[in-house]
C-alpha cells in the first residue's frame, strides 16, 4: 500500500434518506451493505487509523468499530435535515480531521474500485501538492453527448452544422464520488473544492450514484462489470 499518510479520508454518513429509505445499509456484495462495501473498497488504499466515519448514528460507530476504522462523532445541528448548510457541514467535519489533506468519499458511489481512489490520490499529489497547478480534485466523467436546456441546445447547432460526438467540447459530470482538498484552504473557504480543481476522469461505471431505486438497480447490474 502506498504511504498517503498525510491525507486522511472521511466517510460522511446520514442515516435518513428522503428517497430510499435506509441507503447506506441496502445489501451490495454478498454480506455487505453499501457502507460496509465503500470501508471495505478504501482499506485496500489507506491505513484504517486515516479512515474517519462522520456521523450521529450509534449504528454507524458499531460498523466503524467492526470494520476497525476511525469514527468521528457529528453534533445534532450538522446531521438532522437540513439545519446546516452544506458549508457548515463540510467544515464542521473537516475540521475535527487530524491531517492537512483529505479526500471527501460518498457511500453512494459503489462502483468507484480502490485503483481510482488511489490514482486520484497520485494525481492530487503530484497537480496539487507538489507542483500547485490546481487547488483540489474532483473526479468527473468526461462527456461527449448532446445536451439541451429549455433555450435549445447548448453544445452544438442541431442544423445543417451538427456536429459528430467525438467534436463535442469537453463536458464534465461531477460523480460525487471523490473530492480532494487541504484541510485549510477548505476551513478558510467552506468549500472541498477550489477555483481550479485537477479533473479526475473515471469510467462511467465509475460515475454511477444512487439517488433512487433505479440507481441501485442499475449499480447492481453492472457491478458483474467492476474491477477491483
Amino acid at each position: 500500500m502506498q504511504n498517503f499518510s498525510d491525507i486522511s479520508i472521511v466517510i460522511p454518513v446520514r442515516e435518513g434518506s428522503s428517497r430510499i429509505k435506509d441507503k447506506i445499509f441496502l445489501p451490495f456484495h454478498e454480506q455487505l451493505t453499501l457502507l460496509e462495501w465503500k470501508i471495505d473498497q478504501i482499506k485496500k488504499v489507506q491505513t484504517a487509523d486515516r479512515i474517519f466515519l462522520s456521523s450521529n448514528s450509534n449504528k454507524v460507530a458499531q460498523i466503524a468499530q467492526a470494520m476497525g476504522v476511525e469514527f468521528l462523532p457529528r453534533n445534532e445541528y450538522l446531521s438532522v435535515g437540513h439545519q446546516a448548510s452544506f458549508s457548515e457541514v463540510i467544515t464542521g467535519v473537516v475540521s475535527e480531521l487530524p491531517t492537512d489533506h483529505f479526500a471527501w468519499v460518498t457511500v453512494v458511489v459503489p462502483l468507484m474500485a480502490p485503483s481510482d481512489y488511489k490514482r486520484g490520490f497520485e494525481l492530487y499529489i503530484e497537480n496539487v501538492v507538489n507542483n500547485t497547478n490546481h487547488d483540489s480534485l474532483v473526479s468527473v466523467n468526461l462527456l461527449k453527448e448532446y445536451f439541451w436546456d429549455d433555450n435549445g441546445p447548448i453544445n452544438y447547432q442541431a442544423d445543417k452544422n451538427h456536429t459528430i460526438s467525438q467534436e463535442l467540447p469537453n463536458i464534465y459530470r461531477v460523480t460525487n464520488g471523490l473530492y480532494m482538498r487541504s484541510k485549510q484552504a477548505t476551513l478558510d473557504e467552506g468549500y472541498f473544492l477550489g477555483k481550479n480543481p485537477y479533473r479526475h476522469i473515471v469510467g462511467k461505471i465509475a460515475g454511477v450514484d444512487i439517488d433512487e431505486n433505479e440507481d441501485y438497480q442499475m449499480a447492481l447490474a453492472l457491478k458483474q462489470f467492476y474491477v477491483d
